[in-house]
């Protein structure tokens, strides 16, 4: 998908109180629509609503916050030069990623069922900062928690654009960190519904990292993969899309010595029905280290 075009759009009518009335943010625009299906109103009144470029002349240094808050120890290294600065004037730039996404089934009865809510609170708040730093530590970011769920992403090498080898170990770990996390939660329950369990889901491809004030996300086809694969996959099931799952096929001796199989298997999906290929990974001995920061 290319770039798309550079344009500009100028609001004639009064913008918000303090936004100086000549505001112009250049942005860039995918054009995904015809113009037919749009609603009879003019080009001047539609407002494009994006981060401005560089609005405050951000440096390097904001890249480091924002790192911090995010992304792994080595985040600077996994980004050009061009991109960072890219991704600080404009907001955002081009990256091939690895999406991992975890949604945490029966989380609703879980809940309900809980004997006090701020157990639960507290196993989200413990359950999240899990995520983010078994994510940090395996040179991941942290996107975003989803409720009961989360976002991950990795950016490999640019020398290797897709190297998915962190991938099992993060699933691994933050299934065994859920795990124990879950267990302190069936104590303080009422009555606990059969499968319960995080589930995970993994795709790879390019993305567009994009900063939202002070934090990033990414978008892309990515995302919708991982979903997709996150809700065919039962609790305790890791799933990967078949892109990402035939690039990790190439090391499944490896995975097969620490514990780890590798399958074909098919998932039925919003897209495919009838079913897609995928792959599932299987730990057949849990992470050795699984750590749980905010567990207690």
């Amino acid at each position: 998908m290319g770039r798309g075009l550079p344009l500009s759009f100028r609001r004639r009518r009064p913008l918000a109180r303090g936004t100086h009335p000549d505001a112009e943010h250049r942005v860039w625009l995918r054009l995904k629509f015809r113009p037919r299906l749009l609603p009879a109103v003019g080009w001047e009144d539609l407002l494009v609503v994006a981060t401005p470029p560089n609005p405050e002349g951000r440096t390097s240094s904001d890249f480091d916050a924002i790192a911090q808050r995010q992304g792994p120890a080595d985040a600077r290294d996994q980004l050009s030069t061009e991109g960072i600065e890219e991704l600080l004037r404009m907001g955002s730039t081009p990256v091939d990623a690895i999406v991992v996404a975890g949604d945490l089934r029966m989380s609703a009865l879980m809940l309900k069922e809980a004997v006090q809510t701020s157990v639960f609170a507290r196993f989200l708040a413990g359950f999240t900062e899990a995520v983010h730093g078994l994510a940090n530590a395996s040179g991941g970011w942290f996107d975003k928690f989803t409720g009961d769920g989360f976002i991950t992403f990795w950016i490999p090498r640019r020398s290797r654009p897709i190297d998915p080898s962190r991938i099992p170990e993060f699933c691994r770990a933050v299934l065994s960190a859920s795990d124990s996390l879950i267990a302190n939660l069936r104590r303080n329950s009422r009555n606990f519904p059969a499968g319960t369990g995080l589930s995970i889901g993994v795709d790879a491809g390019p993305c567009e990292l994009v900063r939202v004030g002070d934090l990033v996300t990414v978008v892309g086809s990515p995302i919708v993969g991982a979903t997709r694969m996150v809700a065919g996959a039962r609790a305790r099931q890791t799933i990967l899309n078949v892109y990402v799952g035939s690039v990790l096929e190439e090391e499944a001796a490896t995975l097969q010595s620490d514990g780890i199989r590798l399958t074909r298997t098919v998932v039925r999906t919003k897209e495919y029905p009838e079913g897609q290929e995928a792959f599932e990974l299987e730990f057949v001995r849990p992470h050795p280290e699984a750590a749980t920061p905010g567990a207690g």
